[in-house]
Formats: C-alpha cells, structure tokens, sequence
C-alpha cells in the first residue's frame, strides 16, 4: 500500500504550463490532490516539456498516457524501457505529421513499486529522491550538459548549479529515435515508511537538499504528505522560481512487503550533490484520467 500527495503549477513568471503528473491511473495537469492506494503496486511519473520548444505540453501528455497502463501488479523493468520507447515513436509521429521536429519534446522521472519491486527511471532533468529516517538520498541521476561535467571532473555539485547552461539537457522523450532512459532497480532498498519525492527542475533548481530534507522530516510524524508538498512548493516560490513547478510524493505503508535493508544507498556510485553531512554518499552503502 502506498500514500501520496501530488501538486502542479504553472508557477509566478510562467502563463503555460508544461508540467504533467501521474500517479497510478490519474494524470494531474494542476492543481493538487492526495490519496491511498488500496492494492500493492504504484506507478508514479513527471513529464517536464522542454523549455524553449512548442507544445511540450502535449508531449508530456502523450507520454504519461503511455505510462499509466503499467499501473498494474509485476511489471518488469523490460516493460517500463518498451513503456518509455513506446511514448518516443508516439511524439516523434506527431512531430512528423505536423512539421515539429523542433517542438515535442519532454523529461521523463518516475517509479513503479510493488511488493517485489523498486524500479526508478528517468530520462533529462527530472529527479526522484528518497527520506529514510535523516536520510535524504538522490536516486536519479541527469541526462544534462553539467552532470556530463561533473562527471569529467570539470565541474562541482556547486558549481553546475549557477552554472549559465545548467538547463541544457541531451536526453529526454522526443529527441531521438531511441531514449534508453536509465533504469535503476532497487528491489532490495525500499522500507516500510520510505518517503520517495519526484520533482520537476522548477522545484529542483530551487531549493536544497538539505531544505527538501528538513521539510519532509518536520511533517513526516503527521504523515501530511499533501501539507508537505504545498511547503516545499512555496520554498521554490519564495526562491524565485521562473518555471512551471511539480512534486510528488509517495510513502510505502506496507511493512509486510519490506525489502530493503540499507540506510542510504543511491542509485549507482555517483556522488549527490548536497552540502550536509548527513547526506554524503558512502560507497559500502487503461485509459489514464485526467485531473485538474
């Protein structure tokens, strides 16, 4: 079983919103909603349409609506790749029957969860993170110009996140005839009462990791997800956010189907970008329905 909490909005300085949620069959296009699942599996996702390109939205749309048919027991991590390549051939005929080669094109984040299974996706700038007790741990990882730099050794954390082109991204749905999203599986790493948070970058650039940390810790006793969501909204807001802004966020209620063990282990063995202690990365460690 799983609880959720999920916000969309078009933010401050924008008047388009190209940010879409899913969550289980639901795909939120504003506005918020929270609820509990009543079976042991959740598919949950963000598509961010690409900044600076026509109709992002729709392509957003297009694939959320492809990914909520794996709301559904056992999928594999071989369904979720076909799943995101399926959305790919989608918006790339729309480009080509309607001339867009240069529009349609968005992120992808997101996690399917059952009872014996974790898997996190993603493809562009999107994040998925995880709370575990004082824990907060990213998962994801970006396919973007500054991680490609960070990674080379020439660029901090720090640094990449003041960088000019820290928005520029080389991997995302619509781009190309293939996407090969990164997919994680962390079938062994999810606990009971584990807090997973999807975001999109107009919430991501804004606020820290240590901030998302300390916000989902102060109402993870009240169990208010959808109380938590409206705060870390308004961190971004206050922060000055200029883009279109989307959080989810799911809590694991069934102590039953535990797996994991570890305390904070990431995805692969990359280093997250945080400035707190207590986040430093150890290397031992059918029809989707529209709201809003």
């Amino acid at each position: 079983m799983f609880s959720y909490a999920a916000k969309v909005d078009v933010g401050v300085f924008e008047d388009h919103n190209d940010d879409r949620v899913l969550v289980g069959s639901h795909i939120l296009t504003n506005g918020s909603f929270s609820e509990k699942t009543d079976h042991p599996y959740l598919v949950a996702a963000i598509c961010d349409g690409v900044g600076g390109m026509a109709q992002g939205d729709r392509a957003a749309m297009t694939g959320l609506e492809v990914m909520s048919h794996l709301d559904k027991p056992g999928v594999t991590k071989e369904e979720i790749q076909e799943a995101i390549e399926l959305a790919n051939r989608r918006v790339r005929n729309l480009q080509s029957l309607e001339n867009l080669q240069n529009g349609l094109r968005t992120t992808i984040a997101g996690i399917y969860a059952d009872k014996d299974r974790f898997y996190v996706y993603n493809a562009g700038d999107s994040r998925v993170y995880r709370f575990r007790g004082r824990f907060f741990t990213r998962l994801s990882k970006d396919h973007s110009l500054v991680q490609d730099r960070i990674d080379m050794g020439m660029l901090t954390p720090e640094e990449a996140k003041v960088h000019p082109q820290k928005n520029i991204i080389n991997k995302c749905i619509g781009n190309e005839e293939v996407v090969n999203p990164r997919i994680k599986d962390l079938s062994e790493d999810f606990c009971y009462k584990d807090i997973l948070m999807i975001c999109s970058d107009g919430i991501s650039d804004e606020v820290e990791d240590a901030e998302f940390r300390e916000i989902i810790a102060s109402h993870a006793e009240e169990e208010d997800l959808a109380g938590c969501c409206e705060c870390i909204y308004q961190k971004a807001v206050e922060r000055g956010s200029r883009d279109n802004m989307s959080i989810i966020l799911i809590r694991k209620e069934d102590k039953e189907s535990e797996r994991g063990e570890n305390t904070d282990n990431a995805a692969d063995g990359w280093r997250p970008d945080t400035d707190d202690a207590a986040n430093r990365w150890e290397s031992h460690t059918n029809n989707a329905t529209e709201w809003g």
